[in-house]
């Protein structure tokens, strides 16, 4: 009998298959049936002759099928263990016999051994210190050294291990050696290192499930020493069948998580391993773990590397589509302000002077924060651009225009709060809404404060969503100031918010200010009540005052 299935999540297609012929595809009325897109409805055929005679055919499949990484495009032999794609399927091919595996590979089987008879050590005290004679051992003492410098020489971790099992091979009688690591599923595992000496190859390499439980489940080191003196090892099917004389197995682990397993063993007569045996595997295992660790941390650090840079060019880019100069307007001054607490954020603003020379002002923050808020701001920001070139802007249009198009192209989770307002300076009205957003300030000359309410919810909330437009007049010496969450919810290390009565208070005591000097006030402020703490939340301010 042959096994098909996906090496990544065995249950989900699993097939025991006899002598015969096999067709593999989408269709329902295939053999055997894979429910997925890049699947044709006839991709493959598959000949079984017997576990050695297996053929697959190609059915001219739109999406190609490949054997171990290889295209396949006339009728290939295929063995054991080998990895069988269809379309971006994977699944491998194995016997369901355990002593019908072939020259050179490697198999976990269940066999339920009883290890009450092997010699089980913690971790701990398997990596105790090597005895004196055996680290003076040349032979060792190069082993050990040639260990070593593999933890900082870079190299493929794939060639460190497999170095790393023909050292110890070097030092110790093992036949067959392996490192397994583990998959997704904590429970299983996966073949990443063998090595298979002497006259061995030509064995089969079958290892216990039980012995793999232990080691993943108890981060314990086992010794099988010699199981033709022990007469309740010989009895047990997997030693039987494998003639096993003699096998030990470590656990590798980083911060007391087991990750994988470095097993050997022996089926020469002649040979038996020892404590001390243990004890040397252990320490290679140790430096192997340390290694793979390593090869990790590089990785995760190269990866790293890699997205700083982008978001360093995305932070550029988010930057360089802000008002690089803002209108000139007589009889009023205008301030704009941004800071982000990460490289890129979800806060945006505007300000641009209409073809009928009305100015608009543009504040928003999207929901959430990094590079998919970034993304959304910058979508809105371009969105609203484009729509400034009609000849006569409207604020409501222009809304549910962006709010609707949010909707089609975004995740429901995806909203912006925004105000937008439009200033005609000739009348000295601003016309405005606010889609969900912090009340802006509105501090007129004699001290008094309105807030400009929420006259609609956020943008690319709901379908069907409506606003209210509302209008005021602007007196000499009054002034408009309009912020984002980052302000009233920036917290300090006693996890208190600044508030917004805090925000009027500052602003009311600095109204006097130019529309700079007052931003700078409000952020030091701000800065003053935070302390040490880093900002949480992206921070932008729009300040707007008639002058005459």
């Amino acid at each position: 009998m042959i096994e098909l299935f996906s090496p990544s999540a065995r249950k989900r297609y699993n097939w025991e298959l006899s002598e015969g012929r096999y067709i593999l595809g989408r269709s329902p009325q295939s053999d055997l049936v894979i429910d997925d897109s890049t699947v044709s409805r006839r991709h493959a055929q598959i000949d079984i002759v017997d576990p050695q005679g297996i053929i697959l055919t190609d059915l001219g499949s739109h999406n190609g099928t490949t054997v171990n990484g290889h295209r396949v495009t006339a009728p290939a032999e295929v063995r054991l263990g080998d990895i069988l794609t269809f379309g971006r399927v994977d699944l491998k091919i194995a016997s369901t016999e355990p002593t019908s595996v072939p020259a050179g590979s490697v198999e976990v089987a269940d066999f339920g051994e009883d290890l009450r008879n092997a010699r089980i050590l913690p971790i701990e005290e398997a990596l105790q210190p090597l005895p004196a004679e055996i680290t003076r051992d040349p032979r060792v003492f190069k082993a050990f050294s040639e260990m070593g410098r593999m933890l900082i020489l870079p190299g493929p971790e794939e060639e460190m291990l497999g170095k790393g099992l023909k050292l110890l091979q070097g030092i110790i009688p093992v036949e067959r050696a392996a490192i397994f690591l583990t998959r997704d599923l904590e429970d299983d595992v996966s073949l990443s290192a063998c090595c298979v000496a002497g006259e061995a190859s030509s064995d089969s390499f079958t290892i216990s499930r039980t012995i793999l439980d232990e080691l993943l489940g108890q981060q314990n080191a086992i010794l099988i020493a010699d199981t033709q003196t022990d007469t309740k090892f010989a009895e047990q099917k997997s030693i039987v069948e494998s003639r096993i004389r003699s096998a030990m197995a470590v656990p590798l682990y980083d911060e007391g998580k087991v990750f994988g397993v470095l097993y050997a063993d022996t089926t020469n007569p002649l040979h038996h391993f020892t404590e001390d045996y243990l004890r040397i595997t252990a320490a290679f295992g140790n430096i192997l773990a340390a290694k793979m660790v390593n090869c990790n941390l590089l990785k995760e650090r190269q990866a790293k590397e890699v997205l700083e840079s982008e978001l360093a060019a995305a932070s550029q880019i988010q930057e360089r589509l802000l008002p690089k100069e803002l209108p000139h307007l007589e009889r009023y001054s205008l301030s704009a302000f941004q800071i982000q607490s990460k490289q890129v954020g979800g806060d945006l603003y505007d300000v641009v002077r209409l073809k009928d020379g009305r100015i608009v002002f543009l504040l928003a923050d999207v929901s959430g924060k990094g590079m998919g808020a970034a993304l959304l701001a910058s979508n809105i920001l371009a969105s609203f651009r484009v729509l400034y070139g009609a000849e006569d802007f409207s604020l409501l249009e222009a809304t549910d225009r962006v709010s609707s198009q949010l909707l089609r192209s975004t995740r429901p989770e995806d909203f912006a709060t925004l105000f937008l307002g439009v200033l005609c300076p000739q009348t000295n009205t601003l016309r405005y809404l606010n889609a969900g957003h912090n009340p802006p300030l509105l501090v007129r000359k004699d001290g008094r404060v309105e807030h400009l309410e929420a006259s609609g919810i956020p943008v690319g909330a709901f379908d069907l969503a409506e606003w209210r437009e509302e209008t005021l007049e602007l007196g000499v010496g009054d002034f408009l100031f309009a912020f984002t969450d980052g302000i009233p919810e920036a917290m300090n290390a006693r996890e208190e918010e600044f508030g917004d009565e805090s925000l009027e208070r500052v602003v009311l005591t600095c109204r006097d200010q130019s529309p700079e000097e007052l931003t700078e006030s409000v952020m030091q402020e701000v800065k003053r009540f935070i302390g040490e703490v880093s900002p949480s939340d992206d921070t932008t301010l729009l300040v707007l005052r008639r002058e005459q």
